[in-house]
């Protein structure tokens, strides 16, 4: 019966992008196509980025983006509360939440033509950039970044502390720290991994992170409100690793980097902004 349900989603979603080629082509676009498989360079010399598929879709397509270029994410197959109380003894029929996609099969059409004519237009939201030993990585991360043991039942051991972003001394205690992971997230992160563990909501257009200390062993450790707090605009969060194996996923699980002991990785939003286009935001 899964088999059955995840060879519908297939034909769900394909439907979904024969559905978007066909309006592009209707409104006279010039499109190409790509696969995520097929994403290794920065994208380049378009216009406009649409993604068919879900959140994971579209945060993998923004890490090959600058800020020059709009992104406009498509939902191909959004979860039916109907569906999900239909099949809820069977298997879990949710999908995607979407939340990033400003637009589905059904709205496509008249979403890009408010792009067209100016009526919609993207919002500038920040990004995570990721310093490693003083070397920036090349991906940014638009939703979170997860620095942990590979083994998920190992523990992580990291020293934490948020200073000024011009300056190398620390304006907080540093924060010594045996769990199973620090999460840092964005604004428009804020409602995914992080709200699920206890996390704050934040504006999807906040310029600060959030981060958290998860699951920390002996909680009642000096300065207990530093292993869940924010990190300003003109701040830094910075973490020395001690633990031998690291590491830091961005976005998910897909995209990850490897990291040691007494690696320094510093946190912030010094990143280039993406433009992205919300729900519900036609002028």
């Amino acid at each position: 019966m899964i088999s059955g349900n995840l060879q519908d989603r297939h034909t769900v979603h394909e439907a979904a992008v024969q559905n978007c080629k066909d309006v592009l082509g209707s409104l006279g676009m010039v499109w190409r196509q790509l696969h995520r498989d097929e994403l290794q360079d920065s994208i380049r010399g378009v216009d406009l980025v649409v993604t068919v598929g879900g959140d994971g879709t579209l945060l993998q397509a923004s890490h090959f983006l600058d800020s020059s270029i709009p992104v406009l994410g498509v939902n191909s197959d959004p979860t039916q509360m109907s569906e999900v109380e239909e099949k809820l003894e069977d298997f879990d029929a949710t999908r995607s939440a979407g939340y990033l996609c400003a637009a589905t099969k059904e709205n496509f059409e008249h979403v890009l033509q408010e792009i067209q004519a100016q009526k919609r237009i993207p919002s500038h939201v920040h990004r995570i950039s990721i310093r490693v030993n003083g070397s920036t990585l090349r991906s940014y991360a638009l939703n979170d970044v997860l620095l942990a043991h590979p083994n998920p039942a190992a523990v992580t051991r990291c020293s934490l502390g948020i200073c000024k972003a011009n300056n190398s001394g620390f304006v907080s205690p540093v924060v010594h720290a045996r769990s199973s992971g620090l999460r840092v997230c964005t604004g428009i992160g804020s409602t995914a991994a992080m709200q699920s563990a206890g996390g704050f909501v934040m504006s999807q257009l906040s310029k600060d992170l959030q981060y958290m200390v998860r699951e920390p062993i002996s909680p009642s450790v000096p300065n207990q409100q530093l292993m869940h707090n924010f990190v300003r605009a003109d701040e830094v969060l910075r973490v020395k690793f001690s633990g031998r194996q690291g590491v830091l996923y961005v976005d998910g699980c897909h995209l990850h980097y490897k990291v040691g002991f007494d690696d320094v990785i510093e946190f912030s939003t010094q990143a280039p902004q993406l433009q992205l286009f919300l729900r519900n935001e036609a002028v």
